[in-house]
């Protein structure tokens, strides 16, 4: 069902769809705020419930980044050396001051053909605005799919002129025959006496070692992307924003095992070439100055071309053409940061097995009061070897016809509590974080027969996080956020000759869910919910290892459906769902359940954001 995966420095060539979705190449799509009466129910074009970035009032300020840009290298599909696009950034000229928001849109278009799904990400001045993968086209069918971002936690970035570059890993040969077209805009919207300015950090670092910004590849669990910042000596808070993309193979990393068992469940994979070892957990690991700052949990993307590419026409997985950034809190070290010296924020990947792109930006908060703070990192209780609590345990075993079957386990169990003090002209402030995370893999391999291999996953990853402020002992604001990603994988496997032609039924479940509290000083509170899920199966016939890009159409029999809601204590209501029936949207609703039964979304609400409103923007809403 798929192509061998290629190591691609700068884009995924990924696996093949064998089948692909359809329409016409465009640019300039509406946003997604789309009722059910705009989405076409018989399309094969992709579709998504994922909830579009909200809006302020007013006219917006567009500055544009590219106009129909093609991305068509010719050359080898699976180089390595991808060629940036470039461009020149320059503030918006009509919206001088602050922006209440500040939103990244962007349109993608690839003609009916063959291509592969790529990595792309987008950079300004070393900062990365957007990660994500294209959809690959059919034959006969092409596609087109637009993304936005919320970037008002960056508007520090975009208030002087500087330059840019995006990377998309696109090359067209006879065989990888279509180019990939995109429109990118940033949109700025003014602030007025209705709309204050986002409470946006005063400087955003990028980790990138490149001006212009570029993903660093990972290869093993030591590699790390770093760099060394003198930061001002007024620094209040600090968060750091990480992407983290599974590549080559650690793509499908959640069906990896040990190198103890690789040969025994083998034979199980849908593409048993690239059967992956190294095990079935990754995550983040932060450190600074080379000591344990923080975790974070790895978001399982599945991209258009993986496990079985038919899974996700016309609807992808959760997030695969826009990456929803971990955010890892570094308050508790800002008494460090602020004693002039240089210090080495990094970011790891414990698990690693080659490999993993990863970007991170980090975003500083400064005291507008005074000019230089001081203070000192108080407790850490994170260990400092990553992952430190792994069980692996298995009931593999030969049955009475001499065929492998059992279970692998792999669970882990963390947490940690790192606080710092901050001396400021107000008194001390205390920052406490509390991070406690959950990880299960579970694997199930069963011989139903002399053909047969049938293989579970089923997965879930968690994370609860809460941080305090107190100043002079005295509570000043705190918040709390709690995460799970389930993830479900069912695969009938049912070989047809004594070579690699085979049968399978495969089906997928993809969760993931967010919700938030934050209260202030004076003990007001702010909530919000994001929920998602999506399910989807196939049945295909193939080869596990194809022509690549072969044009043989196999049967299949898909079917899928996605599930949206998100809701905030602003009064922010967002629910959407979409089923798909045989490649094709059959169904879709808009706001059901809804008050008015439609959806709305306040301007201020951050449906798109991985803690679905910063504390500073939660306060600034009730000013």
């Amino acid at each position: 069902m798929t192509e061998k995966t290629v190591r691609v420095r700068h884009g995924l060539p990924g696996v093949v769809a064998l089948l692909a979705l359809g329409a016409v190449p465009a640019t300039g799509l509406a946003a997604a705020t789309a009722t059910a009466a705009q989405f076409q129910i018989g399309s094969r074009v992709v579709a998504s419930a994922e909830p579009p970035v909200s809006r302020p009032a007013g006219k917006p300020c567009i500055v544009t980044v590219f106009d129909h840009e093609a991305f068509d290298d010719q050359g080898d599909g699976s180089s390595m050396a991808a060629r940036p696009h470039r461009f020149d950034f320059a503030p918006p000229k009509g919206c001088a001051g602050g922006w209440s928001k500040v939103v990244l849109e962007a349109d993608f278009s690839v003609p009916a053909g063959r291509q592969f799904d790529r990595t792309v990400a987008l950079w300004l001045g070393g900062v990365n605005l957007y990660f994500g993968t294209t959809i690959e086209p059919e034959p006969d069918v092409a596609q087109h799919w637009h993304v936005e971002r919320d970037l008002s936690d960056y508007a520090a970035l975009f208030k002087q002129a500087q330059a840019g570059q995006m990377i998309l890993n696109n090359w067209v040969s006879p065989t990888t025959n279509q180019p990939i077209y995109v429109d990118v805009r940033l949109v700025f919207y003014p602030a007025n006496k209705g709309q204050p300015a986002a409470a946006a950090a005063d400087h955003v670092y990028p980790l990138s070692s490149d001006p212009r910004g570029e993903q660093t590849a990972l290869e093993q669990p030591g590699d790390s992307l770093a760099r060394a910042i003198t930061f001002p000596r007024n620094v209040e808070r600090a968060y750091l924003d990480v992407i983290a993309q599974s590549q080559a193979h650690d793509e499908r990393w959640y069906t990896c095992v040990d190198k103890a068992y690789l040969e025994k469940t083998r034979d199980y994979s849908l593409e048993s070439f690239e059967a992956c070892d190294g095990g079935s957990f990754r995550g983040v690991e932060v450190l600074v100055d080379g000591k344990p700052a923080g975790l974070a949990p790895v978001y399982p993307w599945i991209f258009t071309g993986g496990v079985a590419p038919n899974l996700w026409l016309p609807t992808p997985a959760i997030q695969t053409t826009n990456f929803i950034p971990a955010r890892v809190d570094l308050t508790p070290f800002a008494g460090l940061f602020d004693d002039g010296k240089p210090h080495a924020v990094a970011v790891r990947v414990p698990g690693t097995d080659h490999f993993f792109n990863v970007a991170a930006n980090l975003l500083v908060y400064q005291d507008p009061h005074a000019s230089q703070l001081s203070g000192e990192l108080t407790r850490n209780t994170l260990a400092a070897r990553q992952p430190a609590g792994l069980v692996v345990r298995d009931t593999l075993h030969a049955d009475g016809a001499g065929r492998i079957v059992g279970t692998i386990d792999t669970d882990l169990a963390q947490s940690y509590t790192i606080a710092g003090r901050l001396r400021t002209p107000r008194g001390d402030i205390d920052t406490t974080v509390r991070y406690t995370g959950g990880f299960h893999n579970h694997q199930s391999f069963a011989r139903p027969g002399a053909k047969r291999y049938d293989e579970t996953i089923d997965q879930l990853g968690t994370m609860a996080l809460t941080v305090e402020r107190t100043l002079d002992g005295k509570r000043l604001d705190g918040y709390t956020v709690r995460q799970r990603d389930p993830l479900f994988l069912s695969s009938r496997k049912t070989m047809v000759t004594t070579g690699q032609d085979f049968t399978a039924q495969v089906a997928m479940k993809q969760g993931h869910h967010i919700d938030t509290t934050r209260t202030d000083a004076q003990g007001m509170a702010y909530r919000a919910v994001l929920d998602e899920s999506l399910a989807a199966r196939d049945h295909a016939d193939g080869k596990t290892i194809p022509d690549p890009l072969d044009r043989t159409s196999f049967p299949h029999d898909e079917a899928g459906s996605e599930r949206v809601s998100f809701s905030d204590s602003l009064g922010s209501c967002y629910r959407s769902s979409i089923r798909s029936r045989d490649e094709r949207l059959t169904a879709a609703s808009e706001g059901a359940g809804c008050p008015g039964n439609a959806n709305r979304l306040d301007g201020r609400s951050r449906p798109d954001h991985p803690w679905l409103a910063p504390l500073e923007q939660a306060q600034a809403k009730r000013k």
